[in-house]
C-alpha cells in the first residue's frame, strides 16, 4: 500500500469521523421508517459483543449477499447506533461495488462517509489488488472489514458454494491476528436478490465464528479458507431453513 493511500486512507477516516453524527443517525432513522426490523435484534447485539470483547479486533465480518443494502442493515443490526458515535472505530469498512453507486453523486458522499472502499469486481488485476491492499492495512490497524465471501449477490437465493472469489481467504491468512465472523441474513419474504428488501421486512439474523485454518500454502491454500468460509455460511443458511421449515 503506497503513502498516498494511506493518507487518503486517514483523511478519509477522520472526516468520516467528524460526519458520524448526521450519517448514523440518518440511516438508522431511514432503517425505522422504512419498518425495517430484525426479529432477534436483541440477541444478535449481545453475541457480537461477546465475541468482539473476547476479541477486541480485527474481524473479518463475512455475510451471505442478497440486496444491495445489506452492509448498510448489518451494521445497524450488530451494534446499537449510539456506540458507532462513540466510537467510530466500530463501524466497519466495508468493500462495495462501484457500479452500483458511482452515478448518483449523494451515495457516492454517503459510501465515503460510512468507511467504504469501491471495488470493481470482475476488474483487473491491478485494481483488484490495490483494494484487497487496503483491506489487509485496515486490518492490521484492528479495524474491522465486512466483505462478501460470495463476491456478489446470490441469484438463486441461496449462498453460492459453487463460484466465489477467494479475497475472503487471502484476507484471513494476511493477518495474523484476524478472526472471522460469518453472518446470516434474510428477509422474511426474500426468495432470490433484489436491489432493496421490500417495506416492512422482517429479517432473521445468526452470528458465528469460523476458524478456517488450513496446512496449505499460497493460492491453495486462499482457496481452502475461502471455501470454508462459504460452507459454514451454507451450513447456517441449512439451519435457518430447517428452522423455518422452508
Amino acid at each position: 500500500m503506497t503513502g498516498a493511500s494511506k493518507i487518503f486512507f486517514y483523511v478519509q477516516y477522520i472526516i468520516g469521523r467528524l460526519a458520524v453524527f448526521v450519517t448514523v443517525p440518518l440511516i438508522v432513522l431511514t432503517i425505522k421508517l422504512v419498518g425495517y426490523r430484525v426479529k432477534n435484534l436483541g440477541a444478535v447485539r449481545k453475541e457480537v459483543k461477546k465475541m468482539m470483547k473476547a476479541h477486541p479486533g480485527p474481524w473479518l465480518i463475512c455475510p451471505n449477499h442478497l440486496t444491495m443494502i445489506d452492509s448498510a442493515i448489518l451494521a445497524y443490526a450488530m451494534i446499537p447506533g449510539w456506540q458507532y458515535l462513540v466510537s467510530y472505530r466500530m463501524l466497519p469498512w466495508n468493500v462495495p461495488e462501484l457500479t452500483n453507486f458511482k452515478s448518483n453523486p449523494l451515495i457516492v458522499v454517503i459510501c465515503f462517509l460510512m468507511k467504504c472502499i469501491p471495488v470493481v469486481r470482475g476488474g483487473d488485476r491491478g485494481g483488484i489488488k490495490k483494494v484487497l491492499a487496503k483491506c489487509g492495512f485496515l486490518l492490521s490497524k484492528k479495524e474491522s472489514l465486512m466483505i462478501f465471501p460470495e463476491g456478489t449477490r446470490s441469484r438463486h437465493g441461496r449462498v453460492n458454494t459453487k463460484e466465489y472469489p477467494y479475497s475472503a481467504g487471502r484476507l484471513f491468512l494476511k493477518v495474523p491476528d484476524v478472526r472471522v465472523m460469518c453472518v446470516y441474513l434474510r428477509g422474511d419474504g426474500q426468495k432470490v436478490h433484489s436491489s432493496i428488501p421490500g417495506f416492512g421486512e422482517r429479517f432473521f439474523m445468526a452470528i458465528e465464528e469460523c476458524r478456517p485454518e488450513t496446512q496449505l500454502k499460497g493460492l491453495r491454500a486462499q482457496r481452502e479458507c475461502s471455501a470454508k468460509i462459504i460452507a459454514h455460511l451454507a451450513k447456517m443458511e441449512e439451519a435457518y431453513f430447517a428452522a423455518h421449515g422452508k
